[in-house]
């Protein structure tokens, strides 16, 4: 893939237990080997989950970006709600 558009966020969780959870459940979105305009990488160091996002322009970016904040504000709510249960 030709990289013409790229973007690093790094987002720190309270817990180490929230970013594994967290990594658990992004990680297989990234290991499609359909050819997509964009591709992700999943880092975890600790308590900080790095995505590294690598596309082929900047619209298909910004929908990379846009999709993955929006499954972790999910997953967020989640984890929220179920740790409220407890």
């Amino acid at each position: 893939m030709i990289r013409e558009a790229s973007a690093t966020l790094r987002i720190t969780y309270p817990s180490e237990r929230e970013a594994d959870i967290v990594d658990r459940s992004v990680r297989p979105e990234t290991l499609s080997t359909v050819k997509y305009r964009s591709r992700v990488k999943v880092v975890k160091e600790g308590r900080d989950i790095i995505l590294i996002f690598e596309s082929k322009d900047t619209t298909a970016l910004r929908a990379a970006i846009n999709s993955y904040l929006s499954w972790l504000t999910l997953l967020k709510s989640i984890y929220s709600f179920l740790e409220g249960q407890k």
